[in-house]
């Protein structure tokens, strides 16, 4: 836009510099040729007196080196006894003839010069014909400074005109880049970004639009977090019953679900009650939380009959952005998507490894695999589920740093990665 608006201005500009300087040029041009011509006559004016007092050839000239073509050596004087004075250039005899027998005043011009010719009439009606000769130096004097000086106002009129256009253009596109800078921050998660108000009234409008926006987006999303809270808070009550009546039956397995259950109760609620503007992430071992994970589902696995394996790779602590509710989410949504759509006894294989600063966890079914991409937008299925486990895997992995990627397993079953930056990577 403000590319656009400079070459609007300086074709504007040029159009209206061109309209007043290429006349004015002309002009000046004329006005010399003029004046040029105006002192050709007013020499030829001054002999007048001289040939009419019947003056003869050494007192004329005498006279002619008193003017200012006569000391040039440009004047030339043809009295009536064919006799000429002064400058010896050759003639046009014609002309003088013309002159002479017309009576008439005429320029001629040749090339780039000028001769002017001047009858006058003497004692006893005889016709003296004066000729001054103007070369064209005298023709331009003046011209080329006139047009330099023209030219280098026209290039500080145009530089002007730019310079101002610039600063008005910044006036105005400074305040919609800004408002670009600050919908892009929205965008990429940061709630905290606020537009500067200011600029034309129409880019200022759209600021406070956006802020309004931007306000009214963390409104919505407090009071959502405020549902959920609320949500997962009134599921304490029913889970402490189920807590006392599994104590009570005396099911130490069932207490421990029920604790598991309440502990991801306490997390959600932990979420929704962080600032909005809180990007504070916990870390952990991936490495300790896919083995607690998968010897957890090894259990239900075995009672399927169903083989599987874990693999860390290298052995030892493998720290990512995830906090270990988060991360035992994530997998818990993979490995709980493997018993849902998987035939039993289908085996399956959790592994951990680490490339480079990436860790790459997978989990690989020898099941049909999954031909439908789609699945992983959230709330799409195509078994019955909720659709919500592939999305929850995701959200973790995004807010992580990294991604879920879909992939085939070499014997046609599914491969989720979920593939994370290490924590020192991370920035965190």
């Amino acid at each position: 836009m403000r590319r656009r608006l400079l070459l609007v201005t300086l074709a504007v500009t040029t159009l209206l510099v061109a309209a007043f300087a290429i006349p004015l040029a002309l002009l000046v041009r004329d006005v010399a040729r003029d004046r040029a011509i105006t002192d050709a006559e007013r020499d030829t004016a001054a002999l007048v007196p001289v040939l009419s007092a019947g003056a003869d050839a050494a007192l004329l000239a005498e006279a002619l080196e008193r003017t200012t073509a006569g000391a040039e050596g440009r004047l030339a004087v043809w009295l009536p006894d064919g006799t000429r004075v002064g400058d010896e250039r050759a003639a046009d005899e014609d002309d003088v003839a013309l002159a002479r027998d017309r009576g008439v005043a005429f320029s001629r011009t040749h090339g780039d010069e000028v001769d002017v010719y001047t009858p006058v009439v003497v004692d006893g009606g005889d016709t003296v014909v004066l000729r001054v000769h103007i070369p064209a130096a005298l023709l331009h004097e003046g011209v080329a400074t006139a047009w330099a000086i023209l030219a280098a106002l026209a290039v500080g009129l145009l530089g002007l005109a730019v310079l101002v256009s610039d600063r008005l253009a910044r006036s105005i596109t400074r305040p919609a880049v800004d408002l670009a800078a600050t919908g892009r921050a929205l965008a990429a998660g940061d709630a905290r970004a606020r537009a500067e108000v200011g600029g034309p009234p129409e880019i200022a409008d759209v600021g406070a639009a956006l802020n309004l926006l931007a306000d009214r987006i963390d409104e919505l999303r407090a009071a959502e977090r405020e549902r959920v809270a609320d949500l997962s808070h009134r599921l304490r009550t029913p889970l402490t019953a189920l807590r006392l009546d599994a104590e009570a039956a005396g099911a130490g397995a069932v207490v421990a679900d029920v604790d598991r259950l309440e502990g991801e109760v306490n997390e959600l609620i932990r979420l929704a009650r962080r600032p909005l503007h809180d990007s504070v992430r916990a870390g952990s071992d991936l490495a300790a939380v896919a083995e607690d994970r998968a010897a957890f589902w090894g259990a239900l696995a075995d009672d399927d009959g169903r083989r599987w394996t874990c693999t860390v790779d290298p052995p030892g602590p493998h720290p990512v952005a995830l906090s270990v509710e988060e991360a035992g989410a994530a997998l818990d949504a993979l490995l709980g998507n493997v018993f849902a759509h998987t035939v039993e006894g289908t085996p399956y294989a959790v592994s951990l490894v680490r490339d480079g600063g990436r860790e790459r966890l997978s989990v690989t079914d020898e099941g049909p695999g999954i031909a439908d991409p789609s699945v992983l937008e959230r709330g799409r299925s195509s078994a019955g589920s909720t659709g919500l486990g592939l999305d929850i895997a995701a959200r973790a992995a995004s807010d992580a740093g990294g991604a879920l990627r879909l992939e085939r397993a070499p014997g046609g079953g599914a491969v989720v990665v979920l593939d994370l930056p290490a924590l020192e990577e991370a920035g965190t």
